[in-house]
């Protein structure tokens, strides 16, 4: 080690703290020949941050490709981060989305929406379970950043997650007839409904491989599983609901729903489909237009917008 990192080891910690973010492990390897030693970079919703290690703490047992959220105690000396490998661990929970990677989010403001929705849910187990499922970086910073579809409704970076932001604020509203705990966990299932989503389109929302065999919905169950299981140990109604949930929307059935409340989920998607579409339908037409035909793909679609009084 040379002479200034042994000094900067030596002085009194300014502030010691716990950074929290994501490690791109491709990043994770870069040896300083300056200053023989180890620069993380670990990236979170406020920014990258460049945590330099000592050599003997190079982590040869960390994933080498892909996105991992890590935490790390870190000490502020100056304009640096000092950290070690024994003192970085992998979470196995998070209390927000503020680790996911500011660079790799397309709609940060939908993200931090989302937050802001989630905040008044007097049920810390089912924040903790969305916080599970879209704090993956794999899932979140594709929910974050896809369109919906690729050329109908909610068609731009970022349109996926603020669909299913509007499908369940709605689900919410119109519910005040179901106890809260139900009309939470309808919420939730409607902010993830087209989670699956993130496995089947990419970025200009045409499908992937995946997409074209198997349905968005059931890739969706697939991603939730981990954190249904979880929330199942310790809140097991909670997770029958939202395994029905998801179940009823993956194949609907004739007869009405053992939980009427799914009925609301389906009724804000479409609502927030078609509200999307009619506002990018109206939005290249003359104010005084109030007739407009829609051009995007399923049936043909004529929109009526009334004058107000």
């Amino acid at each position: 080690m040379n002479q200034p990192m042994l000094l900067a080891a030596q002085q009194p910690h300014e502030d010691t703290f716990w950074l929290t973010g994501c490690l791109i492990a491709q990043q994770a390897y870069q040896v300083s020949p300056l200053n023989s030693g180890i620069f993380l970079s670990i990236e979170n919703l406020s920014g990258s941050h460049e945590v330099l290690l000592e050599l003997q703490d190079h982590p040869g047992n960390w994933p080498a490709s892909g996105l991992v959220a890590v935490s790390i105690r870190v000490s502020r000396h100056g304009n640096h981060l000092l950290g070690s490998s024994g003192q970085l661990v992998i979470p196995e929970s998070f209390q927000s989305l503020t680790h996911l990677p500011v660079s790799l989010i397309a709609s940060v403001d939908t993200l931090m929406a989302v937050e802001q929705w989630l905040q008044p849910c007097p049920y810390p187990l089912l924040k903790a379970f969305v916080y599970q499922v879209l704090g993956q970086p794999s899932v979140g910073c594709a929910f974050f950043s896809l369109p919906a579809s690729a050329n109908h409704h909610h068609c731009q970076a970022g349109g996926l997650a603020q669909h299913s932001l509007e499908v369940a604020q709605a689900v919410y509203a119109v519910s005040s007839s179901f106890a809260e705990h139900e009309r939470w966990l309808a919420a939730v299932a409607g902010l993830l409904h087209d989670l699956g989503k993130v496995r089947c389109f990419d970025a200009d929302g045409r499908r992937t491989e995946t997409g074209y065999l198997i349905s968005h919905e059931l890739i969706g169950l697939e991603l939730i599983v981990p954190a249904l299981t979880h929330l199942g140990s310790v809140w097991a109604d909670g997770a029958n609901a939202l395994r029905y949930l998801f179940g009823w929307m993956l194949h609907p059935r004739q007869q009405r729903p053992m939980m009427p409340i799914a009925l609301t989920i389906r009724q804000a998607d479409v609502m927030s489909a078609a509200a999307d579409n009619r506002q990018r339908v109206f939005s290249s037409k003359p104010d005084w237009q109030t007739f407009a035909r829609s051009d995007a793909p399923g049936p043909v679609s004529t929109y009526w917008l009334p004058r107000p009084p």
